[in-house]
């Protein structure tokens, strides 16, 4: 064999064994589990110690998307801002369930919404200034709780700069309903449902609150797909099994459910 029939030939295995191996690889990451991350955040996802997810509406509607897609999925449970950071930077594919903000947008393609609520205003019953506010303009001189990380809007953020509205931030709602009722704040937004569940367990303490309504609107709670991940791509197919879900009624079936740590 002449040195350029072996130059050639070599050359031809060396292509063929790449093509090959790209193949796989790319088979393999196809068939990989797509990675999405929500936070401890009842009554919509739950974790273990191990923050593996192991409950709640968003982890119900994840199962039931990916079922309907046909792709494998792997949940972790973290830290909210730790969720969010690694959404950015496409350490994860996804985020479960959230809502849209342009800050957000920068890095996660947002979904058709499973669902929508919006925030009421919560107080201690005996605060003299507990009332239905339908400006957020009404707000000035308040000192508002609010959750890090959490996303009120962009009307909201506007009035913060607008008013100078005073915000008070603290880790978690039932943080925030602790302080209002040492009265470090005065007012507290959060919708009724996850409310109603932060409180669950705090009877006594749930009975010493009283919401009314506020200017804000309801907004989709959404999947976020990271721009940077494995998901970004599916975009179409996960917005047809979530717009099939709303018809078919298995977003109402799976909210209708005990939450998980009732069952």
């Amino acid at each position: 064999m002449s040195l350029r029939v072996f130059a050639m030939a070599r050359l031809l295995l060396c292509s063929l064994w790449f093509f090959c191996a790209s193949a796989l690889a790319a088979e393999e990451t196809t068939d990989a589990p797509l990675h999405f991350c929500n936070s401890h955040w009842p009554p919509y996802s739950y974790g273990d110690a191990n923050g593996r997810a192991v409950g709640g509406y968003a982890v119900d509607f994840m199962k039931e998307i990916f079922a309907r897609t046909g792709r494998p999925v792997r949940l972790s449970i973290l830290l909210w801002l730790r969720c969010l950071k690694m959404a950015e930077r496409g350490d994860v594919d996804g985020i479960m369930l959230l809502t849209a903000s342009e800050e957000r947008k920068q890095f996660l393609i947002m979904t058709s919404p499973l669902l929508s609520d919006a925030n009421v205003f919560w107080y201690r019953r005996d605060n003299p200034r507990a009332q239905e506010r339908l400006a957020f303009e009404e707000l000035r001189g308040l000192r508002i709780g609010v959750v890090a990380g959490f996303n009120y809007g962009e009307a909201f953020n506007r009035a913060v700069t607008e008013y100078g509205l005073i915000l008070d931030e603290a880790p978690s709602i039932l943080s925030n309903f602790r302080r209002l009722d040492r009265n470090w704040i005065d007012v507290f937004p959060v919708n009724r449902l996850a409310a109603d569940y932060a409180l669950h367990n705090h009877s006594s303490l749930r009975s010493r609150f009283i919401a009314f309504n506020g200017p804000f609107e309801a907004v989709g709670f959404r999947l976020g797909l990271a721009k940077t991940g494995r998901a970004a791509g599916l975009i179409a197919p996960i917005n047809e099994a979530i717009n099939s879900m709303r018809e078919d009624g298995s977003v109402e079936r799976i909210l209708r459910q005990v939450p998980f740590e009732y069952r």
